[in-house]
């Protein structure tokens, strides 16, 4: 594996590192957005279609006479897990060239199609930003290829930017007279997205049979917020069902969107769902019940204890509200702010157990204590920021100080994008452990950590 890194690392040398003079940097970590989905290619073979995207503003751009350019080497390989042997291995490049830095934020939009038998796998993609390759991230997924029965079925659902009818057949989008452009971030909503639009085939249908398709979109709590049924009588068992839903009207939250088939009767015959993340920011969350609690509890803090609490959620708030909560100068104002957010995030569904300000604030004290170090609170370091963010971890692999290594730790957080790793290392000797290496999306990664042992 690391003379594979090495081998790819070369290559972007190879390609050119830019001085940084002409750089620019991006502000923000990289973070790979992806998405899959799987269509019938015989009885006991599936199309596997992994499409990604990247965003301009998330790349090193290098000033090239009157453009910026950048790019983004994509790595995917694909391994069989019976065989425990890898059988797709293949790059692809994410190239920018902007005209100057007043254009717009641009993205890029790719796809891999691969064809694979029954069987189950796991898929992990690297992307590297090609003018500065220690900027990267990557995933890992285990995934099914199951076989195409005789009842009725429906493949993975393709949620979508735009489908349109069309016969350019050159286009890497192009799909059975449709050009199929997929949204890999799975994230619609405000102006710029109102509308999900969903791709899906329909497998071993009765020819000349009726059949009733939902669509839907369900909340949190299992709720339709949005159905909408159709009437379908096919001349072919198997067809493609094109669908959208308008999802400017619906708070920011994350969602199921939801194919089903059913008989006349209603009976269900088959379902399809994928997650979708709403973000619409010009509807007022209907949390009026928590945000008054919040206020309640908030109402006895001083102007001071308001600010300490706003520095300790400085790990999970925006930094757009960051900025609004220091232009704040009334005791009354930061209190209202602060009982916004928490009214906020106890609406939200977050991975692994619901985050309250109860449960948030526990966790700095216990930070406090177990991680304090040099005369900084342990909330402040970088196992507090952890521990913050992603509560107790699964399993903690300790490596006290010994000859020739420093001390180090590893922590397994299984629950969370099929399991995450964080390495920790006392650096200097004082008990204080850096984070030097994680899988977890959007966290520092370094392959090499190893050599800060020494």
């Amino acid at each position: 594996m690391k003379r594979k890194y090495f081998i790819l690392l070369t290559i972007i040398i190879i390609c050119g590192i830019p001085s940084r003079a002409q750089l620019i940097l991006p502000k923000h970590p990289m973070v790979l957005n992806y998405d899959y989905s799987r269509f019938k290619l015989s009885s006991d073979t599936a199309y596997f279609e992994l499409s990604y995207i990247v965003y301009s503003s998330n790349v090193t751009l290098e000033r090239v006479k009157d453009t910026l350019r950048g790019a983004v080497l994509l790595q995917t390989q694909i391994f069989d897990k019976k065989k425990d042997s890898l059988i797709i291995n293949s790059s692809a490049w994410a190239p920018f060239v902007i005209a100057d830095t007043a254009a717009p934020t641009l993205n890029y939009i790719g796809k891999s199609i691969y064809a694979l038998p029954q069987g189950s796998y796991y898929i992990i993609i690297r992307e590297y930003d090609r003018g500065n390759p220690l900027r990267k991230d990557s995933v890992r997924k285990s995934f099914d290829i199951e076989p195409f029965n005789k009842s009725p079925m429906i493949s993975d659902l393709e949620l979508c930017s735009k489908i349109i009818q069309s016969d350019n057949k050159k286009s890497p989008f192009y799909k059975n007279t449709y050009e199929v452009v997929p949204n890999p971030n799975l994230v619609f909503g405000g102006k710029s997205l109102p509308v999900v639009f969903s791709y899906a085939e329909l497998y071993n249908l009765n020819k000349d049979s009726t059949y009733i398709i939902i669509t839907g979109l369900i909340d949190g709590k299992g709720k339709y917020v949005k159905q909408k049924k159709q009437v379908h009588r096919n001349s072919s068992s198997n067809v493609v069902e094109i669908n959208s839903l308008n999802i400017y009207p619906f708070q920011s939250n994350k969602y199921r969107f939801i194919l089903i088939i059913t008989d006349t009767l209603g009976k269900e015959l088959a379902r399809s769902e994928k997650p979708v993340y709403l973000y619409n920011p010009h509807i007022e969350p209907t949390n009026a019940g928590i945000l008054s609690e919040k206020s309640v509890e908030l109402a006895g803090l001083s102007d001071d204890e308001l600010i300490s609490e706003f520095r300790k959620i400085k790990y999970i708030v925006t930094d757009q509200m960051i900025k609004t909560f220091n232009k704040i100068t009334s005791s009354e104002g930061r209190r209202e702010c602060l009982a916004k957010f928490w009214a906020e995030i106890e609406m939200q569904q977050r991975e692994g157990a619901a985050l309250t300000r109860a449960t948030y604030l526990d966790r700095v004290q216990i930070a406090n204590q177990r991680y304090h170090v040099m005369g900084r609170d342990g909330w402040l370091t970088d196992r507090g920021r952890i521990y913050l963010i992603y509560a107790e971890p699964d399993e903690i692999e300790r490596f006290p100080n010994s000859s020739g290594s420093k001390p180090y730790e590893i922590w397994h957080y299984n629950q969370i994008e099929s399991g995450v790793i964080f390495v920790f290392i006392d650096r200097t000797g004082f008990g204080d452990y850096s984070l030097v290496n994680s899988t977890k999306r959007g966290e520092i990664q370094d392959d090499s950590w190893q050599q800060y042992l020494q």
